[in-house]
């Protein structure tokens, strides 16, 4: 992390040193962590390998592709971990808790919005950790006894709940500036910015979010009524908001002062919103600020910490570098001209750049690396008629798709845990409908938009 963070805001002469440092200790780190990491992370690396030793035989001068590829494996690697540090602070913080609370505990008329919007807010800061957290709330507060001893009550209760914390997770991939959804698409589409792709975005977000809820009220169960639990205070909500407020402005403020692209300002700001915010619980215990106990706590857990972010790392990263090595490979010329011959081009090109990630995702195929794969390819749009910003909302739409219909998304996956049922129900079953409905309203906005540009 830190030679990654050298390599990317010191001068030139430190720079070297900074990917120097990293490129080792990334490897180190893989080769540690391979017992561990599952058979996707394990896949992808082996094909990454094959991959980089056949370009390292046949290619004329491989060594600057290979470097520069590694190089994107550490950035990636750098910001999960980033990431991670935050997700540790938030799920030791009370106030997670209490905030979650507040959510869960919300009328059945207001349950949807809240818990919608409060697992996009949330998920902003705690990622996938978010879905263990409510989910868990949630089998704890839909007893038998609080739907009235009606069995049915509390199925159609979890079910709703269920759902609303999953849309609302999907919501992130388009609202987050913290996320990895637009880490990969800035990284890989430099001539994008956040404030550029936003405009589109969250328009895009708000369909999500309005159809998901329209659903849950018309597919409300009318003849079946439950006792009304009283609803907790909501301060714990609002001082959660303002930290998750504060965390981002720290991000933007930290890209504005030192004059960094937003993904390098996450890994400067994130780290140092972990600390803060475990200072301030490690300083309940007893005078001082409670800074040296977070970092002592850091260091005697890091081997937990950085080894729970495993699979991530080497998902992300080995997508990141697999799209390293095949981008130089590809002459854009010639894939501009064969799509334009197949008619793809415009708004029909973004469309299937979003259907060619989604069908990928229901075999299994996680979007880190079909996003990365696309996003990569298509750097320069306008060989396909296309703004940059177009397809780039086309394929974080896919991922937030692939969140709600992927029986193998880590979502799903960690859902299905929770509730005893089989993902492909969750996913086929509980939300077929919405995708069902949802794919072609996003599919009709993306020609709206494009029309717009």
């Amino acid at each position: 992390m830190i030679g990654t963070l050298m390599a990317l805001t010191a001068d030139s002469g430190l720079q070297d040193i900074g990917l120097w440092m990293a490129r080792p200790a990334l490897l180190i780190y893989l080769i540690v962590q391979w017992p561990r990491q599952g058979y996707l992370a394990r896949g992808l690396q082996l094909v990454a390998l094959t991959l980089a030793t056949s370009v390292a035989a046949f290619h004329s001068d491989p060594l600057p592709i290979l470097l520069d590829a590694w190089d994107r494996f550490c950035f990636f690697a750098t910001f999960v971990s980033a990431l991670g540090l935050l997700r540790v602070s938030a799920m030791r913080s009370r106030l997670i808790r209490d905030a979650g609370q507040v959510l869960i505990r919300q009328r059945p008329t207001w349950r949807y919005p809240t818990l919608s919007l409060g697992s996009a807010l949330f998920g902003m800061i705690v990622n996938i950790g978010v879905l263990n957290l409510f989910g868990a709330m949630v089998q704890r507060s839909n007893s038998l006894r609080a739907a009235g001893g009606v069995k049915a009550i509390q199925s159609i209760r979890e079910r709703r709940m269920m759902m609303a914390m999953l849309r609302g997770f999907s919501l992130a991939p388009l609202v987050s500036p913290l996320g990895i959804t637009l880490a990969v698409i800035l990284s890989t589409m430099p001539q994008l910015t956040w404030s550029t792709i936003a405009p589109v975005a969250f328009p895009t977000a708000g369909l999500v979010f309005f159809l998901g809820w329209a659903l849950d009220w018309l597919l409300r169960p009318r003849h079946l009524t439950a006792p009304t639990a009283s609803r907790p205070a909501s301060g714990p909500l609002y001082r959660f908001i303002l930290l998750a407020l504060g965390i981002t402005v720290l991000v933007f403020v930290v890209s504005l002062g030192l004059d960094v692209r937003l993904p390098v300002a996450v890994l400067i700001a994130c780290p140092l919103s972990a600390v803060g915010w475990m200072a301030v619980q490690r300083r309940r215990l007893g005078g001082g600020t409670g800074v040296v106990r977070a970092v002592t706590l850091l260091g005697r857990h890091s081997r937990l910490i950085f080894g729970a972010s495993r699979n991530e790392i080497a998902v992300l990263g080995g997508s990141a570098f697999l799209g390293g090595l095949l981008i130089p490979l590809v002459d854009q010329a010639w894939l501009g001209d064969l799509l334009i011959a197949t008619g793809l081009h415009g708004a029909p090109a973004a469309v299937t750049a979003m259907l060619v990630v989604l069908l990928l995702a229901q075999v299994g195929l996680n979007p880190i690396v079909s996003v990365t794969l696309i996003a990569g390819l298509f750097a320069d749009t306008h060989v396909i008629g296309l703004e940059p910003q177009v397809l780039a909302v086309a394929l974080m739409s896919a991922w937030s798709l692939a969140m709600i219909s992927s029986p193998f998304t880590a979502a799903m996956m960690v859902l299905a845990q929770l509730t005893g049922r089989s993902p492909y129900t969750l996913a086929w079953r509980w939300d077929g409908l919405f995708f069902l409905l949802l794919l072609p309203l996003i599919s009709g906005w993306l020609f709206v938009v494009d029309a717009f540009y």
